[in-house]
């Protein structure tokens, strides 16, 4: 190639490299996993992971809690040894959605 055209490809090349690295700087990272002070975590990566993408998972995970909430949330098992985990598989839910909310944009 002559150097006219090595060096226009070269400014392609970083131009198209530029853009990508700034639109990628413009979108927030996700967090690997979301984390209660009690200590239960949520895998965010693995869900990414599973659904192909951040905002894919945030569908998921808003599915998966407008199901748990049309059930009545954790009421049905009120009464029992569950209903603590109940609440906090919820409530992390809620956070890693807040999270993904926030990262796939």
């Amino acid at each position: 190639m002559s150097n006219l055209t090595t060096s226009v490809a070269r400014r392609v090349v970083f131009a198209i490299a530029g853009f990508w690295v700034y639109g990628g700087a413009a979108s927030a990272a996700c967090p690997a996993y979301v984390e209660l002070s009690s200590g239960t975590v949520f895998d965010l990566a693995k869900l990414i992971a599973d659904n192909g993408s951040p905002s894919a998972a945030l569908e998921k995970a808003r599915a998966d809690l407008a199901q748990v909430s049309r059930a009545g949330e954790c009421a049905a098992i009120e009464h029992t040894r569950r209903h603590a985990e109940c609440v906090e598989i919820v409530e992390a839910t809620h956070r890693a959605v807040a999270a993904l909310e926030r990262c796939s944009r």
